[in-house]
């Protein structure tokens, strides 16, 4: 009896197996897609502690009020402090998105559309001027306004050699860093359990020694949690990767370069001073002890990924944004730095730096 159900079970598994290796390969890959996904399933859990900056304190009140709301109106009190501070931390969290995007605006209006400007018009008379001059082996006649344009801004912007690749390097790397551990927190947020499925226990749970875990969150509260966190974070580091790396391509002096750099670093921290400033002393405390419980899936499963894989994506990705600024936005810059370092090595002009003098070009 037992041999016949053995039979019986075998072809089963066998047109089963038949019909996945038949199956088109856009299926599978669809279906290979899903199971990463779907690797969530398993209970396997990931920790990640929360920030002392202003979107993770609101996350941490908008969840403890959620919680403290759905207790009953016996809670009236309890209820009434976390509104007060899930008040005070949206007024620190709004506050840091406008000093974020005024300061890079006004830093933008006020200064890089200034450095800009020498190259608006004419770049490419210029360009071909000094060209020729080159070919020619002739030094630029002053007299000429084109050529003596050309040679003024020679003279100016010749002299950061690699100084720009190097700054937009590390800009890039900054921002690169701030754009993962964004899309990270996004990724985590997905991750977190669905409360419905668990009969509507508290999203977060006290552990030992002092320690608490946002163990769920319904879907609403993480769209919310996206659109009021994320989604402006993910817009403030755009806008700051484009204006230094605008900022730092068109400068032509060491003093105004290092000054922009720390100040772009110093706006890229107003969440965590705000938070840091004007929260109380226990809230910090709390945001210090929360953790998010986030089920393991994607590439939160995969060891390579965790240990390498991530950091060659980040490296790719910090070597795109140098290229695409120093070699394609602002390319004609850069054909035109590099001529003049060639120009000014084959014709100083008295204020020729080293690599101008060795006729080293770029």
């Amino acid at each position: 009896m037992r041999d016949a159900e053995k039979r019986c079970l075998v072809p089963d598994a066998e047109s089963e197996e038949g019909s996945i290796l038949n199956e088109p390969k856009a299926a599978k890959h669809f279906r290979s897609i899903r199971r990463l996904w779907s690797d969530a399933n398993l209970q396997e859990y990931g920790l990640m502690p929360l920030q002392q900056h202003t979107g993770d304190g609101l996350i941490l009140a908008l969840v403890r009020t959620r919680d403290q709301m759905s207790m009953g109106p016996l809670q009236t009190e309890e209820v009434l402090q976390e509104v007060l501070q899930l008040v005070l931390v949206l007024s620190l969290h709004i506050a840091a998105l406008f000093l974020q995007l005024g300061l890079t605006y006004q830093l933008y209006v006020s200064t890089v559309e200034g450095l800009f400007s020498p190259f608006a018009h004419g770049l490419q008379e210029q360009i071909q001027v000094l060209d020729a001059a080159l070919r020619g082996q002739r030094a630029l006649n002053v007299d000429d306004p084109i050529q003596k344009e050309a040679l003024d801004l020679c003279v100016k912007q010749h002299s950061m050699g690699f100084i720009h690749l190097m700054v937009l390097s590390l800009w890039g790397a900054k921002l690169m860093t701030e754009v993962s551990e964004s899309l990270n927190r996004l990724t985590i947020l997905c991750l977190v359990e669905d409360p419905e499925q668990n009969n509507h226990e508290p999203h977060i749970q006290e552990r030992g020694d002092r320690k608490m875990i946002i163990a769920y969150m319904t879907w609403k509260m993480k769209i919310v949690v996206i659109i009021v966190d994320i989604v402006p974070k993910l817009i403030c580091t755009m806008f700051l990767m484009w204006t230094g790396g605008e900022l730092f391509m068109l400068t032509h002096t060491m003093g105004s370069l290092i000054i922009p750099l720390l100040t772009l670093t110093y706006i890229l921290t107003i969440p965590t001073i705000l938070f840091t400033g004007f929260s109380s002393f226990k809230f910090k405390e709390k945001v210090e002890w929360t953790q998010y419980q986030y089920r393991l899936a994607l590439c939160y499963t995969q060891k390579n990924c965790q240990m390498w894989g991530l950091t060659v994506i980040k490296a790719v990705a910090t070597f795109l944004y140098v290229y695409m600024i120093y070699a394609v936005v602002f390319g004609n810059v850069t054909a035109y730095r590099n001529l003049c370092t060639r120009y000014l090595g084959t014709f100083p002009q008295g204020r020729c730096n080293f690599r101008c003098h060795l006729g080293i070009a770029h």
